[in-house]
């Protein structure tokens, strides 16, 4: 709580230093060229957010690459695109549940525990990061959920409905209290996707409809819109599309994750992305991406490092961004991407910070990695999954060794050394 206090302090003083940058670079001769194509990083830095949340105090980044930019947007000179450096490793078979083949697996960093759907439709459920596993059921009644790491059993279902269509039939959620044996219809819950559990409470989560993000904490029963009531209105013209939470930050860590620090992505119309911060549950939120306006970047999937403060990555259609001072300046990195961003089909579909250090990408061709302060992503080659699409990453912090890949062809798994 002192910790809290002292950053809430701080931010009035940051905030004033910052009163003259978003003036300059918001002035009519401002253009953004952050994907012109010599460009391989570039470094921003965010203007002031149009909302009473304090930021939290950024911490110096332990890379410094370019010099923090002052009174107007800083670019990095070009950098020329490197030859992706081979990462090869032997080529994995497909990854079996009691004879079945997995084809898609489903947990939360903070448990040992795994979800696994198998090709002909059985529910699978691991206790032991994956090495041995038990029927759920052989006709389950969903496809799909997120689980609460605080009490596995404890599932959340939603498919919600697509923002940029004409919504028809309602699509309601659905929770599980026993594993996905059985699932309920939660009241008021139609058209939301459950998107955010609380790592140490099973009743709290956050979901989204295309109007604005809503948050319960009775486990479904009840439901509050958190709108942005801030001048800024982000949720009046863009929907979250994508959550997470850093949640054991401190010295001495917290006994339980928490939502003191919570980050969104959402996607406007015009398939421009944004990243917003809350430290009150949602109650004011406060943009971390420039307000550029629309905005040259998109947005696929977030990611927070629940125990490192002010690392925040995001991927989009073009490229890979981030920062480690909660968007004060972010870095973006495409090279050695050029085949998954410029081919046909295109596409960054998931992002984590493993705790070696590097980020993973999955894309629709393939496995990259890259650690944080290289600019460089380099293709995992040599597997099963070279030119297959992966739709999502997994791995836990009682087996970091294992990243669970789900792809079109099924689920793979990636040694991490």
């Amino acid at each position: 709580m002192n910790r809290l206090l002292r950053t809430f302090l701080f931010f009035p003083a940051l905030i004033l230093a910052l009163v003259i940058v978003p003036v300059m670079v918001l002035s009519g001769s401002f253009s953004w060229t952050a994907y012109a194509a010599d460009v391989a990083q570039t470094a921003f830095r965010s203007p002031l957010p149009g909302s009473t949340v304090p930021w939290p105090t950024p911490r110096p980044p332990r890379h410094h690459p370019h010099p923090y930019p002052t009174a107007t947007p800083y670019y990095a000179p070009p950098t020329p695109t490197l030859t992706p450096t081979a990462t090869p490793v032997a080529a994995t078979d497909a990854i079996f549940a009691s004879g079945h083949r997995l084809q898609k697996v489903i947990g939360d960093r903070l448990s040992n525990v795994i979800y696994g759907y198998t090709t002909d439709g059985w529910l699978y459920r691991s206790a032991d990061d994956g090495a041995s596993w038990n029927l759920v059921t052989s006709s389950p009644q969903v496809d799909d959920f997120i689980m609460n790491a605080a009490n596995p059993n404890v599932l959340y279902s939603g498919k919600g409905v697509a923002c940029d269509q004409a919504s028809s039939t309602p699509e309601p959620m659905y929770k599980s209290v026993n594993g996905g044996l059985t699932w309920v219809a939660l009241p008021d819950s139609d058209n939301k996707r459950p998107l955010l559990s609380n790592q140490g409470d099973p009743d709290s989560l956050f979901a989204a409809d295309c109007k604005a993000p809503f948050v319960t904490t009775d486990g479904g029963q009840t439901w509050t819109a958190r709108p942005d009531t801030s001048a800024a209105a982000l949720w009046d013209g863009y929907h979250v599309v994508d959550m997470t939470a850093a949640s054991l930050l401190g010295d001495p860590r917290p006994s339980t994750p928490n939502w003191d620090q919570i980050f969104a992505g959402g996607l406007a119309a015009d398939g421009s992305g944004v990243v917003a911060f809350t430290n009150d549950q949602g109650k004011t939120w406060v943009r971390l991406t420039p307000n550029v306006e629309p905005a040259s970047w998109g947005l696929t999937a977030i990611v927070a490092d629940p125990f490192i403060e002010g690392l925040i990555g995001f991927a989009e259609p073009k490229g890979v961004w981030t920062t480690e001072n909660y968007g004060v300046n972010w870095k973006f990195t495409t090279a050695g991407l050029q085949d998954v961003v410029n081919g046909d089909p295109a596409g960054l579909n998931d992002l984590v910070h493993h705790p070696s250090n590097q980020f993973y990408l999955a894309t629709v061709r393939g496995l990259y990695t890259k650690a944080l302060a290289a600019t460089n992503w380099d293709k995992v080659t040599g597997t099963a999954y070279d030119a297959t699409a992966i739709t999502n990453l997994l791995f836990t912090e009682s087996n970091p060794g294992t990243l669970w890949l789900n792809t079109a062809d099924g689920v793979y798994t990636y040694p991490v050394k």
